[in-house]
């Protein structure tokens, strides 16, 4: 029987990591070929115009997150956690892989941007869905002792995406070479999204169902009305609120640091996409690190602690972009060094954000709560590198490290001020089942 479980968690927990790395690969796919695209969508001699097309597209999806962890999002709760995932899955992959086959400007005209921004929309209300399962899935199964070990390995996917996209962008920079690059290398880099398709969807169907949910059901928590459970009891619809502020600061700075490096580094250091594969591949590795550390670590402090320290730390660290800002692609070792700190204590502060979003609602709106949470984060900071996009098209890119320093900063504070209100979680789920097996 110890047997059966334990086969079932690590099935599970290798689900929720794969879901994880597809579901932020899927999202931030574009980041690694921002320019080419750009230039093959809507070809302007100003890169910074070009760059307000793809990054609105990059907002399309993100504003549509939310939405499909709200039409989407109820099902992992309903219907199972499995059925949930492999909705998510299908469309959040065919949609993104679909922007690969998006026609240039030159042969179909202003189609071609709309075309783009069309399949972003529809893949972002898949991809806000399938967070529902990577953040939930195997983190609320797992032994207590376990949690926030698992909880971490879950969300370093969120990383794992990045030494993904990074390992594929340098294949593609080997065989594409010069011209072929900027034609059909980097519509290749999208076809990344279908591995999920092959390595993910036949593992669903021997991995068993949330235990926790099986149970809710049966004791007729799981039933109809998450959106009436979720907003009408007061102290889930507060805990909601607050959370969401904190995911707004958190999602926001992963989305301007770890998200945004690669054009950063493109635009403002020149630093060439062979190069810019290794940087991002090497910092994505800090980001494993990190997301491992921040829930092992907050197993022993608790999720609270933890996350204060974090949000201090992140405030300390901005102003190394205005520093940033005036390296020369050279300096492979100076940048590298000081994308690290980004990568490793962004990935702990979202491996924290991960666990507390497990623990701070019930299991019959866990599903629809912590997507929610976490795609109106992801959803907002969508817009964050448009915003810059219009600051530099009107002052130029060398304002790009200033506004930076500024977005991060205050990010990092709203992170700090609504950590300092939230209330310890760790525990929680445990309690919860616990009273679940006891109750008639």
């Amino acid at each position: 029987m110890e047997a059966n479980k334990t086969k079932s968690n690590v099935l599970q927990t290798y689900i929720s990591f794969m879901v994880f790395t597809f579901d932020i690969l899927s999202f931030i796919v574009i980041t690694f070929v921002t320019v080419p695209l750009s230039r093959a969508i809507y070809p302007v001699k100003l890169v910074e115009i070009g760059l307000i097309i793809t990054w609105g597209g990059f907002a399309a999806s993100s504003l549509m997150r939310p939405v499909g962890a709200a039409i989407i999002g109820p099902i992992y709760d309903l219907v199972g956690r499995k059925r949930g995932i492999e909705l998510s899955l299908i469309g959040a992959s065919i949609f993104t892989a679909a922007i690969g086959l998006t026609p240039t400007y030159s042969s179909v005209g202003i189609l071609s941007p709309i075309i783009y921004i069309t399949l972003r929309i529809i893949g972002g209300i898949f991809i806000g869905s399938l967070v529902s399962g990577g953040i939930v899935f195997a983190t609320e199964n797992v032994p207590e002792r376990w949690r926030g070990f698992v909880g971490g390995f879950s969300e370093s996917g969120g990383s794992w995406a990045h030494v993904v996209g990074a390992l594929w962008l340098l294949m593609i920079s080997v065989v594409f070479v010069g011209l072929s690059y900027f034609t059909i290398g980097w519509r290749v880099m999208f076809a990344v999204s279908l591995i999920p398709l092959i390595a993910v969807l036949p593992v669903i169907y021997f991995t068993p169902e949330s235990d926790i949910l099986i149970l809710a059901k049966k004791k007729g928590k799981a039933a109809e009305g998450v959106y009436k459970k979720l907003f009408s009891r007061k102290e889930i619809r507060n805990t909601f609120l607050l959370i969401m502020v904190m995911s707004l600061g958190v999602l926001g700075y992963d989305n301007l640091t770890e998200n945004i490096f690669p054009t950063f580094l493109t635009v403002v250091n020149k630093v060439p996409h062979v190069m810019l594969s290794e940087l991002v591949l090497y910092g994505a590795f800090f980001g494993v690190a990190g997301s491992l550390t921040g829930g092992a670590l907050s197993q022993k402090t608790g999720r609270k602690p933890l996350a204060i320290a974090m949000s201090i730390i992140l405030i300390v660290i901005s102003p190394l972009f205005l520093y940033l800002g005036g390296l020369k692609a050279s300096m492979f070792y100076l940048i590298l060094l000081i994308l690290i700190p980004f990568y490793f204590f962004t990935a702990i502060s979202k491996a924290v954000l991960s666990l507390l979003l497990n623990e701070s609602f019930p299991t019959e709106v866990r599903g629809t709560a912590a997507g929610l949470n976490w795609n109106i984060g992801y959803g907002v900071a969508g817009v964050y590198p448009l915003i810059e996009s219009i600051f530099m098209a009107i002052y130029g890119t060398k304002i790009y490290p200033l506004i930076q320093f500024i977005f991060l900063v205050i990010l990092a504070t709203i992170f700090l001020i609504a950590i300092l209100m939230i209330k310890e979680t760790k525990g929680n789920i445990a309690k919860e089942l616990e009273e679940l097996k006891t109750t008639a």
